[in-house]
């Protein structure tokens, strides 16, 4: 039996996450997350979608996604992740052997401001808390990085600006 379409409705801001297969890693190495980057970065132009935010992590990755239209989002999500375990296997020689990811995507609606700078804030603290790195903004792979702006993805306007302080209050306990 098919699964039932979902329903996300486009001008709404959702989080969007998935994780590896049985917690799985998807990211072994700094080539791993720049080829994903890139690999977003491919399905952006042929699945247009603005992104607000984002963080990969070795075992799963979440985004801030702002699609225009409705069935954007699933559309988008479905071209990255179809491709990135291609490839995933592809790259390991791994072919036939499972599942790269636990499910389909998971997204969530975001209905206010407060749950908006909320769950941009848990985003790009992810690898803060995970202590991959002691700020929030050293973290390569997330758009809270301060680093050179080639390395990382573009983000698109968002509908909030983040607040003034907003460094302080990713890096604060």
């Amino acid at each position: 039996m098919a699964r039932a379409r979902r329903f996300t409705p486009g001008g709404y801001v959702y989080h969007v996450f998935n994780r590896g297969s049985r917690k799985g890693v998807l990211f072994d190495t700094c080539e791993d997350y720049d080829a994903f980057v890139q690999l977003v970065e491919e399905a952006r132009r042929k699945r247009p979608m603005r992104i607000i935010a984002y963080c990969l992590m070795r075992t799963h990755f979440h985004f801030l996604l702002w699609p225009r239209n409705t069935g954007d989002l699933s559309r988008f999500m479905k071209w990255l992740t179809e491709n990135h375990a291609s490839r995933f296997h592809r790259r390991r020689g791994s072919q036939g052997t499972g599942a790269v990811y636990q499910s389909r995507f998971a997204s969530k609606p975001i209905r206010d401001d407060r749950q908006y700078h909320t769950v941009l804030r848990y985003i790009e603290r992810n690898a803060l808390v995970a202590g991959y790195v002691t700020r929030a903004e050293d973290w390569r792979w997330c758009s809270a990085w301060q680093g050179n702006a080639g390395d990382s993805l573009a983000m698109d306007d968002s509908p909030l600006p983040r607040l003034a302080n907003w460094l302080e209050l990713l890096n604060d306990s």
